[in-house]
């Protein structure tokens, strides 16, 4: 029942633990492709506190040798909702060149990204960007899915509504579970 549901979320983030780095100079080698989770944009249409966190980590493993390939995954719906563009415009006004991005427009929640990264783009060797309690679902579902990922924290900032993520992450771990 529930407690069973619950045990299995704790197993998930315990499994997890182990492929979740905080630390760049402790990343194992031989991962060079960082995939950087789309988030909420302000209203005036730059990146977010979350999504600017990510695009910030990204640049800061990129410029540190740890990855060679920034891949943008969320979501291109409108020009009102737009993290694709969004991301991108920040990623190369930060110097990064367009042959060291791929786009992943299709990336509309964390399964589509997994999925994408691995049956779309083929890339099997990765490390997903995000925060810290996105992290484990995140993993989880890579190696669910025969990824050989690790994930990075993203965690720069004080969040100011971090509780409601990390409550909703309850709910999405054992939705990944089920």
């Amino acid at each position: 029942g529930f407690t069973g549901i619950l045990l299995g979320a704790l197993w998930i983030k315990i499994f997890t633990s182990n492929y979740i780095y905080d630390d760049k100079y402790k990343l194992p080698a031989g991962y060079s492709i960082g995939v950087v989770y789309g988030a909420k944009l302000n209203k005036d249409g730059t990146p977010g506190v979350y999504l600017k966190d990510r695009l910030d980590t990204a640049l800061d493993l990129y410029y540190n040798q740890k990855i060679d390939l920034i891949v943008l995954s969320g979501e291109r719906l409108n020009e009102d909702f737009n993290e694709i563009d969004v991301m991108e415009k920040y990623i190369l006004a930060n110097g990064v060149p367009i042959e060291d991005t791929y786009l992943d427009t299709g990336g509309l929640d964390t399964y589509s990204t997994v999925f994408r990264m691995k049956n779309i783009f083929q890339f099997d060797r990765v490390i997903y960007i995000t925060q810290n309690f996105h992290l484990t679902r995140a993993t989880f579902l890579g190696k669910l899915m025969g990824v050989d990922c690790i994930g990075f924290n993203a965690d720069r900032s004080k969040y100011k509504n971090l509780s409601e993520h990390r409550f909703r992450e309850v709910f999405a771990n054992i939705k990944a579970i089920l």
